[in-house]
């Protein structure tokens, strides 16, 4: 299984702002006592602090997805759902790319986070679009991996459902 690659547009700057999906973008979900990121589009709850990542990059940055998305390989959730998950961010912020890992951490892949791979994979495909980079993750294994990549790193730190912390609350579909 490769890493899968959502090439919503081409990215056009010389710099990029990678962002974590769960807990970043949309909130995380606890589950079993664990983090775990959205299974139905329902439990997808867009982060209201979104303005504050456009606003930062002014948009003279591309902004590209990186993900773990263990729930594929698992047969949680399927490449469709990704989909829409991403067409709903990309109604709040100008998302360019999406790259995400559908691997389970015991596959030993190239691209699970904190491995550098889906970067990587980015930098190969658009080699001109990385002068200046940032990553904003709420996990370790974010941090982990932009310090690989010598890539400066904004940690979030509320990646739960929280209700002053979304733009939506609900979502029916």
């Amino acid at each position: 299984m490769e890493p899968l690659i959502f090439n919503i547009k081409n990215p056009v700057y010389e710099n990029t702002i990678y962002l974590d999906k769960d807990g970043v973008l949309n909130t995380a979900l606890r589950r079993a006592n664990k983090l775990s990121s959205p299974r139905r589009m329902k439990e997808v709850r867009i982060k209201k602090d979104l303005a504050d990542i456009f606003n930062f990059s002014n948009k003279k940055f591309n902004l590209v997805i990186i993900s773990n998305q263990p729930d594929l390989a698992r047969g949680l959730i399927e490449e469709n759902f990704l989909q829409k998950n991403v067409d709903k961010i990309s109604k709040y912020l100008p998302i360019d790319q999406a790259l995400f890992c559908p691997h389970t951490e015991n596959m030993g892949c190239h691209c699970r986070k904190p491995k550098t791979g889906l970067i990587k994979e980015f930098r190969k495909l658009f080699p001109y679009n990385h002068k200046k980079e940032l990553f904003i993750g709420d996990q370790v294994s974010d941090e982990r991996c932009a310090l690989k990549l010598n890539i400066p790193f904004v940690k979030v730190d509320k990646p739960l459902s929280l209700h002053n912390n979304i733009i939506d609350s609900l979502e029916l579909s």
